[in-house]
């Protein structure tokens, strides 16, 4: 984890080992708007890998504490990347 301190964002990539079965047409959210799996925040997903930008709030040995990781605790982390950006 080197330098990884010195991040405010990183990306976690992460397997979502809790998700069902592929849904393709539902009913979202309160409005009950029929919509498709990509219109949506379901765990009704094609693919069960996760990738999301979260804001790394402090590292303790082997652990990372981050804020805004939509995941269930236990969910396997795949990968971790330093943000980076072409412009600068």
């Amino acid at each position: 984890m080197y330098k990884l301190d010195e991040e405010k964002i990183i990306t976690i990539v992460y397997y979502l080992h809790e998700a069902s079965a592929v849904k393709s047409v539902f009913n979202r959210g309160l409005e009950g708007k029929k919509v498709g799996v990509f219109a949506s925040r379901t765990p009704y997903r094609l693919s069960k890998i996760g990738i999301q930008d979260v804001r790394l709030l402090k590292i303790e040995g082997t652990t990372l504490y981050v804020e805004g990781l939509d995941a269930v605790n236990g969910t396997p982390v795949l990968d971790i990347k330093m943000k980076w950006s072409l412009f600068g």
